[in-house]
């Protein structure tokens, strides 16, 4: 297909930057493996990329992985991830970050105390808002003399407009920035004239188009990882508002309304800290 032959499309609410359509396109494995490359300098080795879009709750991951994209290294097993970032409360940004690339971590079997056997985790941020004063930082395990204590967790964030302003980063990188920064459909006709020749781009674009072409888009972006209504502070919320209610029915009446915001069963036993079998009664209560 040439330069000439690609239709360029824009959608208002899902731009290049939103969360969901990040995740269905970066299920990409080259789109996955480039922008990886590019934001850590790590070359990655796999066939399949898991995404929020598509995991079921009977994939393994499921239990301990909430980042847009995931894929380990046939090679040696390390977790990489890749999230797409637009709002930031500091704060909860950092711990939302360290809990799930911890999760990633303990998520690990370990037989007999093998501790030297776990496979690393490398979490990679894209912040398309924050402009930081260094287009990527690198956030790694080190004691107080600054030695390297484990190369076990690495995380990377990737600040788009520092990317944009810089010019010592990597071409893809660059491109990769440009195209997360598409705001109308007059930015993108620019996208593509800017970069018609390179061979990323288009496919960024193709990308694009497919994930607008995605079944059940809608009801996907209302899914409760894709919600930004719902936030960490909102599950924390309703934990308390939880625990407030002594009465059997008032919980069964809490968890129907988690389970409607794309809550699944097994997600609430970890949240409340009960088995799945006593969630399930309380869903099966008529209140």
């Amino acid at each position: 297909m040439s330069p000439m032959e690609i239709e360029i499309q824009f959608h208002e609410k899902y731009r290049p930057r939103h969360d969901l359509i990040f995740s269905i396109m970066f299920e990409d494995v080259y789109l996955f493996t480039v922008l990886l490359r590019a934001a850590t300098g790590h070359e990655i080795m796999t066939e399949k990329v898991y995404s929020q879009a598509s995991l079921t709750p009977e994939n393994i991951y499921g239990s301990f992985i909430r980042f847009d994209n995931f894929s380990p290294d046939q090679k040696d097993g390390t977790l990489y991830s890749l999230d797409l970032q637009n709002t930031y409360a500091e704060e909860l940004l950092k711990n939302r970050t360290i809990y799930y690339a911890c999760r990633g971590l303990s998520g690990q079997k370990v037989i007999k105390g093998n501790y030297q056997h776990l496979n690393k985790v490398v979490v990679s941020f894209i912040m398309t808002k924050k402009k930081n004063s260094q287009p990527i930082e690198i956030i790694s395990l080190y004691n107080q003399n600054y030695e390297k204590y484990s190369d076990l967790l690495t995380l990377y964030n990737v600040y788009v407009p520092s990317v944009r302003q810089s010019n010592v980063v990597d071409a893809d990188l660059k491109i990769f920035a440009a195209f997360f920064s598409v705001e109308s459909y007059e930015e993108m006709v620019k996208f593509y004239n800017d970069y018609k020749n390179n061979s990323l781009a288009i496919k960024l674009i193709l990308q694009y188009n497919k994930a607008l072409g995605y079944d059940n888009l809608d009801s996907l972006a209302e899914k409760e990882f894709f919600n930004m209504k719902i936030t960490e502070e909102d599950i924390a919320e309703a934990k308390i508002e939880y625990e407030a209610k002594g009465r059997a029915e008032g919980r069964a009446d809490l968890l129907k309304k988690l389970i409607k915001l794309g809550n699944s069963i097994k997600q609430l036993s970890e949240m409340f800290e009960m088995p799945e079998s006593e969630i399930e009664g309380l869903l099966a209560m008529d209140v």
